[in-house]
């Protein structure tokens, strides 16, 4: 790690309004993306401010250190996935829809979004040091929570679903059916001599992840 990382910069002038809005995406965009290809530890505080166009001072004045930069990139990536989920246009009086609904939303915007993907693996590999320490992450996953709580109550009231849904496995199962080829996708594509960047593969794959899906769901 660089001197960069941990030097202590004085204060950087407060720019004007719009350009410190612009100045601060430019740097949580390049944050992200240094972050997700590098991970914390490998990530350097000098290519983000160069890619982002910006003084370092700029940075500093923003986020503090390092450590507040990761956070606050962490946090937006999250809180991003979770405004997109919130619309959803879930209709709880068809359970099952909503469901695959939910799936389809998750399976394209691990595809379209390589660079959460990427900031996750990275924090797995860290064994969650980060997210554990911000409420905000699991504080924006409620209304989530709460959606599938309401599918699975709505579908078993209608005699659609099985007893004994749990949410959280539920979750669990479409997030991985919608990130586990994409985390795993070039060693298993030699394993299994097969192409998984392929649109037609994507496609079949994400028809499997709904018919699975479904198939657990339903009731008998």
């Amino acid at each position: 790690m660089s001197d960069a990382d941990h030097e202590a910069v004085p204060d950087a002038p407060v720019p004007r309004k719009r350009n410190a809005e612009r100045t601060r995406k430019a740097i949580m965009s390049a944050a992200l993306k240094e972050f997700s290809q590098a991970g914390f530890a490998g990530a350097r505080i000098e290519r983000i401010v160069k890619t982002a166009k910006c003084n370092i001072r700029m940075l500093y004045h923003y986020f503090g250190d390092k450590k507040g930069l990761y956070v606050a990139v962490l946090e937006a990536a999250y809180e991003d996935l979770r405004n997109r989920e919130a619309e959803l246009k879930i209709d709880f009086d068809r359970p099952l829809e909503g469901f695959l609904e939910l799936q389809r939303f998750t399976f394209e915007y691990f595809e379209k979004n390589p660079r959460f993907e990427g900031l996750l693996r990275n924090e797995n590999l860290m064994q969650g040091k980060f997210v554990a320490q911000s409420r905000k992450v699991t504080e924006t996953a409620f209304p989530l929570r709460r959606t599938i709580e309401r599918l699975i109550e709505s579908g078993q009231e209608q005699g659609l679903f099985r007893d004994k849904l749990d949410p959280i496995q539920i979750y669990v199962t479409i997030a991985a059916m919608s990130r586990f080829h994409l985390a795993n996708g070039w060693s298993l594509s030699v394993t299994l001599d097969t192409d998984m960047s392929t649109t037609e593969w994507r496609r079949a794959r994400l028809q499997h992840a709904l018919d699975v899906l479904e198939g657990y769901l339903r009731k008998g």
